[in-house]
C-alpha cells in the first residue's frame, strides 16, 4: 500500500513539472515579447506598473507566473534530491527547507508586485 502512494506521488510530481514547464514556455514567451519588442525604447517602472493597473490579464498572468516558476525551480530541485537516494531524515528536512524557500519566494515575488497593481 506504501509503495502505491509514493509512485502515485512520484507520477504527480512528474506530470505537475510537465504542466509547469508547459505553461512556463507560454508565460516567458510572453515576458520576453513584451518587454524586449512591445516595450524595448521604453520600459520602466511605469510603464510596468500601468501595464498591471490596465486591466486583470497582467495582474492574473504574473500572479500565476510566480507560483509556476517557484514550483518547477522547487520540484526541479527535489528531484535532484532523490537522485541521491537521501536517509529518510534528510529528505524530511530538504522537503521543510525547499517548501519553506517555495513559501517564501512565492510571498517576496507577490510582495513585489502587489505596489505595482495599485
Amino acid at each position: 500500500m506504501e509503495d502505491t502512494r509514493v509512485r502515485q506521488q512520484g507520477m504527480a510530481s512528474w506530470l505537475m513539472q510537465r504542466v509547469s514547464g508547459i505553461f512556463l514556455t507560454y508565460a516567458l514567451a510572453v515576458h520576453l515579447w513584451t518587454v524586449h519588442y512591445v516595450n524595448a525604447d521604453r520600459l520602466t517602472w511605469e510603464v510596468v506598473a500601468g501595464r498591471l493597473q490596465d486591466g486583470a490579464y497582467w495582474a492574473i498572468y504574473y500572479s500565476l507566473f510566480v507560483p509556476a516558476v517557484v514550483y518547477h525551480a522547487m520540484n526541479g530541485l527535489w528531484g535532484i534530491v532523490l537522485d541521491y537516494d537521501p536517509s529518510c531524515v534528510w529528505r524530511r528536512v530538504w522537503c521543510v527547507v525547499l517548501w519553506g524557500a517555495g513559501l517564501a519566494l512565492v510571498v517576496t515575488g507577490y510582495f513585489g508586485l502587489k505596489p505595482l497593481m495599485g
